[in-house]
């Protein structure tokens, strides 16, 4: 009964919030008593709401019956303004480095303490794994995340590193030194090899994140020439300012 009043003050609109926020990075795909476990709510009730969420594309089912995030979602979110001048302006300096280089080329805003994957342009010859448009990885992730955590605001910052110890003083030298370059290289010495670079909106701020990975590079300061330039003039086009620019654009 309990279970049941609280369920009672709850909005529709909250129940189905409630439901997408489930799904994450590391839970693309949930079964109905994955959802419920989660969620609190009863199987019955999640039932009717996802069979709304799936008949307006915002749900789909997978071939194992489990429950995904839709189609719809990724349409309507890509509506956001921010989203949409930056596909705009990035999609075509993207294109430009994955036709130099050959290989993964990736825009991602901050999503909270993740940075979500907005644009992704690879071929079948490009390093593996890629990361597909819509993924979400951790802010502390290296490569465009990590670029992404070195100018996040500080309560981002301390969720993220909250816990301390040895890996998180090692990540706040590494923001250090991202906040000293302007970009975040991974891989060095290894057989894939990636750059990230962070791209300032019209107020200063920085409002997503640009990264190229390749299988192998003979002058890493090459790709890194290219991936800072593209970052310029991104930013240069979203309305940044010289004064706003990062160091290292």
């Amino acid at each position: 009964m309990a279970g049941n009043s609280r369920e009672r003050g709850q909005s529709v609109a909250s129940r189905l919030l409630r439901v997408l926020d489930a799904f994450s990075a590391a839970r693309p795909e949930l079964s109905l008593a994955d959802i419920s476990r989660t969620t609190g709510l009863p199987s019955a009730t999640l039932y009717r709401l996802l069979r709304e969420l799936t008949d307006h594309g915002a749900i789909q089912r997978t071939s194992t019956g489990r429950y995904a995030v839709g189609l719809r979602l990724w349409e309507i979110g890509r509506l956001a303004p921010a989203v949409s001048r930056l596909d705009e302006v990035a999609v075509p300096y993207l294109a430009a480095l994955y036709e130099a280089t050959h290989g993964a080329s990736h825009l991602a805003v901050p999503l909270g303490a993740e940075a979500l994957c907005v644009v992704a342009i690879s071929g079948l010859q490009t390093v593996q794994p890629v990361l597909p448009a819509g993924a979400r990885v951790p802010l502390e992730s290296p490569g465009i995340g990590r670029v992404l955590l070195a100018y996040a605001s500080p309560d981002v910052l301390a969720e993220v590193l909250e816990g301390g110890g040895r890996s998180t003083y090692r990540i706040r030298q590494e923001l250090v030194e991202i906040r000293r370059s302007g970009v975040a290289v991974t891989g060095v010495g290894s057989r894939s090899f990636s750059v990230a670079a962070p791209l300032v909106g019209p107020h200063g701020a920085v409002m997503a994140a640009v990264s190229v990975a390749v299988r192998t590079t003979g002058d890493s300061l090459v790709l890194i020439r290219m991936v800072r330039r593209a970052a310029a003039r991104i930013s240069r086009e979203l309305g940044t300012s010289a004064d706003a620019a990062v160091p290292g654009l």
